[in-house]
């Protein structure tokens, strides 16, 4: 079953890859990508939300993904410090942090699931989720310094995520979850890196983001430094191989995807983004390795 579900996700990537391109070369759908975007976050998000919500257990399973978001946290404190004083800064460091942490979304999620199936899937899920306590802060702040001007009534929509993971709480808190939910929550791996890898593209792709990447090369290895530095440690501490899987592919993981669609939506263009939309995907190859060592450990 792992296998096949390994199988599936790549074949996923490749496809929604390609959807992308296709999507960034072509021009046809370029006027009405953000509304794609947004598409995304409430279907996709949604559901992933409610079901990873309303599956915690106890509060015990949400400790070592709030480590992990801790460790989001003090990135986007160093590209703060990283980051020249503009009255875009917090903006950009928000943006350059953000694109420096672990793809919990499109990458923890199905390579986890593919790596240490279901229990892989549900630990990867919760720090997808927990996470979005510092996207919700993140978002907010780029939206409050975004070059173009957001509209209120879309900011429910780039919430949305967090409200659908305080509703999954909510049923956790009054009924366990069906065990349908967490075949849901495997199947769905290769779904989101189809989706994830389509808007990723198509979002760093766009005539927006076609900028010079050179100049931020420095700041986006910095940060990539100090993820591994944090997390590598941390998996030798976790008590279970699911937990030690989702760190080290946290540690050595392809770029974060919300960074360039966001850039997008919002009107950044940032070299840090652009320097991490194409080399940060070298760590994926050490990534896998790792998590398959501690897998069969």
């Amino acid at each position: 079953m792992v296998r096949l579900v390994t199988g599936v996700v790549f074949a996923a990537y490749a496809i929604g890859a390609l959807l992308g391109y296709a999507v960034a070369r072509g021009g046809r759908l370029v006027s009405v990508w953000k509304i794609f975007i947004r598409a995304n976050l409430l279907l996709t998000s949604i559901i992933l939300s409610v079901l990873a919500g309303w599956r915690v257990s106890g509060f015990s399973d949400l400790l070592w993904p709030v480590v992990i978001t801790a460790v989001m946290f003090v990135l986007v404190g160093i590209a703060y410090l990283l980051t020249p004083p503009s009255p875009e800064r917090p903006g950009r460091a928000a943006l350059r942090g953000w694109s420096a942490i672990p793809n919990p979304g499109f990458w923890l999620i199905p390579i986890a699931t593919a790596i240490a199936g279901a229990p892989g899937a549900v630990i990867a899920v919760l720090i997808d989720r927990v996470a979005l306590a510092s996207f919700s802060i993140w978002v907010w702040v780029l939206r409050r310094h975004a070059p173009i001007k957001q509209q209120a009534r879309t900011s429910w929509i780039d919430q949305s995520p967090l409200v659908a993971l305080l509703v999954g709480l909510v049923l956790g808190a009054f009924s366990d979850a069906p065990a349908w939910t967490a075949s849901v929550l495997l199947w769905l791996a290769p779904v989101v890196a189809a989706i994830g890898a389509a808007v990723f593209v198509g979002s760093a792709l766009h005539p927006s983001q076609r900028i010079p990447w050179r100049p931020g090369v420095r700041v986006w290895a910095l940060l990539a430094v100090a993820r591994i530095a944090m997390l590598v440690p941390l998996a030798f501490l976790a008590p279970t191989q699911p937990i030690a899987v989702a760190l080290v592919l946290g540690a050595f993981s392809i770029p974060a995807f919300f960074p360039s669609s966001l850039s997008v939506l919002y009107g950044y263009a940032d070299p840090v983004v652009a320097a991490s939309v194409r080399l940060g995907w070298v760590f994926a190859p050490p990534g896998l390795l790792a998590a398959s060592l501690v897998i069969n450990r």
